[in-house]
């Protein structure tokens, strides 16, 4: 595979993934955001500085986004304990409700409508390749 169709192919799994999640339209939440919520979801009591060492967004950025976030009810900013010139993050437990119930939907429809031309069956096949990518690259990162 050549960097430029893995680029492609990228981009195309994003915008299946979005719309499997219903992040679409006026509402949809960008690259940014969607990686912050990502890191603070997986790591619950994160930092800032935390986000944006894992996520590589500018620190101006990921304070930004967080205290936007947080005015919105969809993070929670916390004074750490040991220097309160930092504050941890938690994603609302409203909104990691909602989040889970995206993130659990199916791809079938996004698929089929990205992939009109596959049958049933190759859209059945082609969802088995995808989860065997994801779980060969989760393992290789851990």
């Amino acid at each position: 595979m050549r960097a430029a169709d893995l680029h492609r192919l990228a981009r195309t799994l994003r915008e299946i993934a979005l719309t499997s999640t219903g992040n679409t339209g006026a509402d949809q939440v960008n690259a940014g955001e969607l990686a912050v919520i990502e890191d603070v979801s997986r790591n619950p009591g994160a930092t800032i500085s935390d986000v944006t060492r894992r996520t590589g967004l500018a620190q101006s950025l990921v304070s930004r986004i967080t205290h936007r976030m947080a005015d919105a009810g969809i993070m929670r900013l916390r004074p750490d304990e040991k220097d309160r010139r930092k504050s941890r993050l938690e994603i609302e437990p409203s909104a990691r409700t909602l989040f889970r119930a995206r993130a659990d939907g199916s791809i079938a429809s996004a698929l089929a409508a990205f992939a009109p031309k596959l049958s049933a069956a190759q859209r059945k096949e082609l969802t088995r390749h995808l989860a065997e990518a994801e779980r060969l690259l989760r393992e290789g990162q851990e």
